[in-house]
This record gives C-alpha cells, structure tokens and sequence, in this order.
C-alpha cells in the first residue's frame, strides 16, 4: 500500500467516526487542557510554548489514540506539574489526576478498534466502573497524603523496611494468584 493511500484510508476512517469515538475523541481533547488548568491555579506560571506543544500532541492524540502521542500527552502534563507546581497537596491535584485518568481512559477506549467501531455498552460500564474505582483510590491516597502531611511523623528506617516487605510480600501474592488465575 502506498503512503497516499494509507492518508486516504485514514482520513477516509475519521469521516466515519460514530457520534460514540466523537465523545471519547472529545474527552481526549478537553482532558488535558483541564489539566494545564488545574496546575496554572495550582500555582505554576502560565507558558504559552507548552500550551502550543501540549495542544499539538493532544491533537495527535485524538487522531492517533493508538500512537505514542498519548504518552507524552501524559509525561508532559505530569513533568510540567512537578517543575512548575512541586509538593502541593491542594485539590488541584486531584484534578490534574482525575482529568490524566479520564484522558487515558478516553484514549483507551477511543484505540480499541478502527475509528468507525461502536463499543459495546458492557465495555463502557465495565471501564467507567474502573475509572472510578481508580479516581476513588487516588482520592484515597491523596486523603492519606494530606493528614500524614499534618502528622509529622518522624524517619524511621526500621518503618520503611517493614512496609517495603508487606508491599513485597503484597505483591508477590497479587502475582500468584493473577498467574493462577491466567494459567
């Protein structure tokens, strides 16, 4: 196939893209500037170079959702807060995480199949059910990160070692029973 005619297929697919991959191509689109957002109220300065890249690359997201595209979407943002913002436990985190989410999972969904396809509605339910356990853990982590932040516990490597070995321990038993239940 030559290179004029995969442009043609490929432009040929997103003229058939149903009212579905639009929402999710949308969802694609809009995540990430309520990302940028959320980090510029957050308390990073305002970089129009980054808008102009991370747009560019969020454009590519939504065509190529199956590309690399989305990765950097997701490096960008999360350097772009950890330079700009650093150690901020604001609410503004749990949007920058939320909205990072709702962009891969946009992303997920958008790449399972040409653009064209309908997804079935017992994927979608099964993937939003994901989605929001995965947002109600992360607000669980950062409620956990926000009171450890007012204790003030003191270093410990005894205490670090011993949950280092129960998340080793955790792990290793999450792995057998995943490679049980595979094999």
């Amino acid at each position: 196939m030559s290179r004029g005619s995969e442009i043609t297929s490929f432009l040929d697919g997103l003229t058939r893209l149903s009212r579905q991959q639009w929402t999710l191509r949308g969802l694609v689109l809009v995540s990430p500037f309520v990302a940028l957002f959320a980090t510029h109220q957050a308390g990073a300065p305002w970089r129009s170079w980054l808008a102009a890249l991370l747009l560019g690359v969020t454009l590519l997201s939504a065509l190529l959702p199956d590309s690399h595209a989305p990765l950097a979407v997701l490096l960008l943002t999360g350097v772009h807060w950890v330079l700009a913002v650093g150690e901020n436990l604001s609410g503004w985190l749990l949007v920058v995480a939320i909205s990072l989410l709702g962009f891969h999972v946009a992303c997920l969904l958008a790449a399972y199949g040409p653009p064209s396809v309908v997804l079935d509605p017992v994927l979608l339910r099964r993937w939003s059910a994901r989605a929001g356990l995965a947002a109600a853990a992360g607000i669980l982590v950062w409620l956990a990160a926000w009171v450890a932040e007012g204790l003030e516990p003191p270093g410990s490597g005894w205490l670090l070692a011993a949950a280092l070995l129960v998340l080793l321990g955790w792990t290793v038993l999450l792995a057998r029973r995943l490679v049980g239940a595979a094999g």
